[in-house]
């Protein structure tokens, strides 16, 4: 019959990964028998990811929280970003992934922050304008709205009002 301890040694034998969420609890049953036990975090001094039985931890907005040996605070990577507090219980790193200007006429208005996603606009340069217009005339959010461009159609450029 494997132990805990038997569990947690098998990690070690290949680059081990964080469940996912829908894993999350029955890995945490699995490994401390109580799912708000369950922490499974980036090690910082063994560059790679390491589970234990501590508890659930919490950091501030546009962190999470890795092991360097015991819980540290660390910044999210420039992928991702964190609009809530981050608990450990369910998640390995912060919660979101930053979006991509990348559809056509997109370009990036500012890269974001670790609280905040990347913002995007049209690239009026080529003629390109909002489909729908957002909150800001100037940029748009990715992730709270519709950042569709479309292409402006016109003989006189200066007959055309930009949003």
């Amino acid at each position: 019959m494997l132990e805990r301890e038997d569990i947690f040694g098998t990690t070690t034998a290949y680059d081990f990964k964080c469940p996912a969420q829908v894993d999350w609890r029955l890995r945490a049953n699995a490994s401390c028998l109580t799912e708000d036990r369950y922490v499974c975090l980036f090690h910082l001094p063994e560059q790679k990811y390491k589970e234990n039985c501590l508890g659930s931890k919490r950091s501030s907005i546009g962190s999470n929280l890795v092991f360097q040996p015991l819980f540290n605070i660390a910044e999210c990577n420039a992928g991702r970003f964190q609009p809530i507090i981050f608990t450990t219980n369910g998640n390995s790193e912060c919660i979101l992934l930053k979006s991509k200007c990348d559809e056509d006429g997109q370009v990036v208005h500012s890269n974001g922050t670790s609280r905040n996603d990347i913002s995007c606009r049209c690239d009026y340069t080529k003629g390109y304008s909002f489909v729908s217009p957002p909150e800001n005339s100037c940029f748009c959010k990715p992730y709270v709205e519709d950042c569709s461009c479309f292409r402006v159609k016109c003989e006189k450029l200066s007959a055309v009002s930009f949003r």
